[in-house]
């Protein structure tokens, strides 16, 4: 094969993984190393702590930022929180990824708002 062919396989390939949604998978992958992703009014980071140790700096999280929970739920590989902001409602959804690896989604609002569940997640990297 010639360098141009191989040139354009590999931009096809490319193109079609970055339209296709598995663009997405690839950044989720750098959420382990601090960042998040935000995708359609959610931010999701990944944590290198267990589930219950995540949950309590979650929990930590929500009253250093004055947000009233109104239910939290553990199971044994996930969790979610329900707090209210005010008058805007903020849900945080835990699973474990594996034993030690907990991968946190945070929507405020109904919409989203990225710059508020950027700072909850913020929060909770804080506390652990």
């Amino acid at each position: 094969m010639s360098v141009k062919k191989i040139t354009s396989l590999v931009l096809m390939i490319f193109l079609c993984l970055s339209v296709s949604g598995c663009g997405v998978v690839l950044l989720g992958g750098a959420a382990a190393g601090g960042t998040y992703v935000y995708v359609a009014g959610k931010a999701t980071q990944k944590y290198n702590a267990d589930l219950g140790t995540t949950y309590k700096s979650a929990i930590a999280a929500c009253k250093e930022l004055n947000l009233k929970i109104d239910s939290a739920k553990k199971r044994l590989s996930d969790a979610s929180i329900k707090a209210v902001d005010v008058d805007t409602t903020v849900y945080i959804d835990l699973s474990s990824s594996s034993s030690k690896v907990t991968e946190v989604t945070v929507r405020y609002g109904i919409l989203g708002d990225e710059q508020a569940s950027s700072r909850i997640l913020a929060a909770i990297k804080k506390n652990l």
